[in-house]
């Protein structure tokens, strides 16, 4: 039997609070949030070109930061990260890690880290199940983690934005144009035909995706995160939506297996 004094050790331990910063850092927006243990207890976010001074204040806003851990997709800002954080130890999100699953990506080196966050996360919020991932972001990507938590691979596409600009730089009359759900759609001007091309266009190839997937696992979960989710259609979103924190748990539970005493 445990002592009075061991018990009350033990309690201490687990109520004491762990403070570490959590950095998704992505090709539009850098995200920055502080976990006490699984709990994000503050957040921000700002364009990925300003990173830094938002970081400088939010990391003197919480001094009794322990650690953290860094996604950046971009890959070229990780070195001024870390300076800028030095001393605070930072895990870099990647296949070196201990990782919740195992991927038969031919080039696991090659795998995005924010993609190996979004399936930690999926391996954490719905284990033992045939897992779909889509995340809508500047990019579209996709990731299937079956229920033995091996990871398949999966898609990357074009996001809303940026197949608005590539219809704009690549051609020679067409407007950049924001999004805008369309009217109709069959478009009856150039910015609707562009509106309902660019919507649908990724409404059908979501959907296609859904449905090759469960044709071969009946019990497909599905989750849809990223910024751009919000903007299907509520038949999809009805699946399983998640948070737009997902990423950032994916990150967090990484960071818990790779730091002993977490």
């Amino acid at each position: 039997h445990k002592s009075f004094l061991e018990i009350s050790f033990v309690i201490l331990t687990f109520n004491q609070k762990r403070m570490r910063l959590v950095i998704d850092f992505g090709n539009t927006l850098v995200k920055y949030y502080v976990f006490d243990r699984s709990k994000i207890v503050d957040a921000t976010s700002t364009k990925s070109k300003d990173w830094q001074k938002p970081l400088v204040a939010f990391r003197t806003k919480h001094p009794d930061l322990e650690g953290g851990i860094l996604s950046d997709v971009q890959g070229v800002h990780t070195e001024a990260l870390l300076e800028a954080l030095s001393p605070l130890p930072m895990q870099i999100c990647g296949m070196h890690l201990d990782l919740p699953f195992q991927t038969r990506y031919q080039s696991p080196q090659q795998l995005g880290a924010d993609r190996i966050a979004l399936a930690a996360a999926a391996c954490v919020h719905f284990p033992n199940q045939h897992r779909l991932v889509i995340d809508l972001g500047s990019c579209i990507t996709s990731d299937f983690i079956d229920k033995n938590n091996d990871h398949w691979g999966g898609t990357i596409s074009p996001g809303f934005g940026m197949r608005y600009k590539s219809l704009h730089q690549f051609s020679g009359k067409l407007p950049l144009l924001d999004f805008q759900a369309p009217k109709n759609p069959i478009g009856n001007s150039t910015a609707e035909a562009i509106y309902s091309g660019v919507y649908y266009g990724i409404i059908n190839e979501v959907e296609g995706q859904i449905a090759r997937y469960q044709q071969d696992f009946k019990d497909l979960t599905l989750i849809l995160t990223g910024g751009d989710a919000e903007r299907l259609p509520k038949p999809l979103k009805n699946s399983i939506f998640a948070h737009s924190n997902f990423l950032a748990t994916g990150l967090n539970y990484i960071l818990d297996l790779n730091t002993p005493g977490w």
